[in-house]
C-alpha cells in the first residue's frame, strides 16, 4: 500500500473518528483483505460489537489491534494516532507532559508507556538496516550532571557508541547502542549487527574498536588528539552526538538513563527518516503494526 502524504489540517480532519482510524489500521495491516494469523484463510466474519474477526476456516477470532503496541489498548485510537503523528513530525520529539495535556490523558503513567510502546516500534524497525560505505564511530557519556570524570571511565553514566554514515556533504544513516562498557568483546556484540561486511570504519585511536576489522571490512583509525580535533577529523559523529545530547536536554530536560536506549532510537528513527517528513506518520504507524507490545512492567517493573 502507497504511504500517502498528509499536512496538520488533512490529518485533523481524516482521522476525527475511531471508526476511521480503525478502518486505516485495516488497510495497513492487511493491503489486500483480511487474512487469518493463523491459518490465512480470507473469508471471516466481522463481531461488530466486540470488534473481532472471525475466521470461516479454523474459527481464529482476532482483534485489529492483536500483536501490535495497541494490543488491549484502553485509549481511543484517535489519541494514539496523534501520539504517533506528533512524536513523529516534532523535529526534536515532544515531552510526555505535553502530550498528556493536549490529549487530556488523565494518568502520566499511561501517556509515559504509550511514548515508550511507539519508541519499541521504532527501535524494532531500524533494526533492519545496516550501515554501509564510510562510517565514523566514536563514543559518548550520557547521565548524571554532577561534576567528575570526564570522557571513558566516567562514573554513574550511559556509555554509547555513535555511528553515522560519511556521506561527504551529508550524514546518512545513523545508529546509536547503549553498552554496558567499551571492551572489545562488548563493542564486537553490540554493533557487528549493525554494520555491512564491507564497510569503512573510521574511528579514533583507541583499540577495542580494531575487533570490528574483518577480512572485507577496513578499520581506518586516526589519532585525534584534542577534542578540537575529533571534531575535524570524525565531524559528522560528533555532530549527531551533539545534537542527540541537545535534543536529551532541551525536550526531555534528561532522562533515566535506565532507558535511555529507547530514546536513543527515537532520536536516531527521526534522524534517518528526515528527507520523507510528510510520509511520517504512515510509516511509524505501519511501525506500531508490525512491532510487538511491552507492558509497563517489563519498562518499569518497580512501578507498582
Amino acid at each position: 500500500m502507497r504511504q500517502e502524504s498528509i499536512s496538520l489540517l488533512q490529518f485533523q480532519k481524516k482521522y476525527s473518528t475511531e471508526e476511521a482510524c480503525r478502518e486505516h489500521l485495516f488497510k495497513l495491516r492487511w493491503p489486500t483483505g483480511y487474512s487469518c494469523p493463523r491459518c490465512n484463510h480470507k473469508e471471516h466474519y466481522f463481531h461488530r460489537n466486540r470488534h473481532l474477526y472471525h475466521c470461516k476456516s479454523c474459527n481464529y477470532q482476532v482483534s485489529l489491534t492483536a500483536g501490535t503496541i495497541f494490543h488491549k489498548t484502553r485509549v481511543p485510537l484517535r489519541k494514539w494516532f496523534w501520539m504517533i503523528y506528533l512524536m513523529g513530525h516534532q523535529k526534536s520529539g515532544i515531552s510526555m507532559m505535553s502530550l498528556q495535556s493536549m490529549l487530556e490523558i488523565k494518568s502520566y503513567k499511561t501517556v509515559w508507556l504509550m511514548g515508550h510502546k511507539i519508541r519499541h516500534a521504532m527501535a524494532h524497525r531500524d533494526s533492519y538496516y545496516k550501515l554501509a560505505g564510510l562510517v565514523e564511530m566514536d563514543d559518548t557519556y550520557i547521565g548524571s550532571k554532577k561534576s567528575g570524570k570526564q570522557g571513558r571511565g566516567a562514573y554513574g553514566k550511559a556509555k554509547v557508541i555513535v555511528a553515522v554514515e560519511n556521506k561527504e556533504s551529508k550524514a546518512g544513516f545513523v545508529k546509536m547502542e547503549r553498552v554496558d562498557n567499551l571492551g572489545k568483546n562488548m563493542i564486537s556484540n553490540s554493533f557487528e549487527e549493525h554494520l555491512e561486511s564491507n564497510v569503512i570504519l573510521r574511528t579514533d585511536g583507541w583499540r577495542p574498536y580494531r575487533v570490528l576489522k574483518t577480512g572485507q571490512r577496513k578499520h581506518d583509525a586516526i589519532v585525534v588528539g584534542s577534542g578540537k580535533n575529533a571534531a575535524k577529523m570524525l565531524p559528522w559523529v560528533h555532530t549527531m552526538i551533539s545534537n542527540m545530547k541537545n535534543n536529551l536536554r532541551g525536550t526531555y530536560h534528561g532522562v533515566d538513563i535506565k532507558h535511555i536506549s529507547r530514546y536513543l532510537s527515537e532520536f536516531c528513527y527521526r534522524f534517518n527518516r528526515r528527507f520523507w517528513q510528510k510520509q511520517m506518520f504512515d510509516r511509524l504507524l505501519t511501525a506500531c503494526l508490525n512491532s510487538n507490545t511491552i507492558t509497563i512492567i517489563y519498562l518499569a517493573p518497580n512501578i507498582y
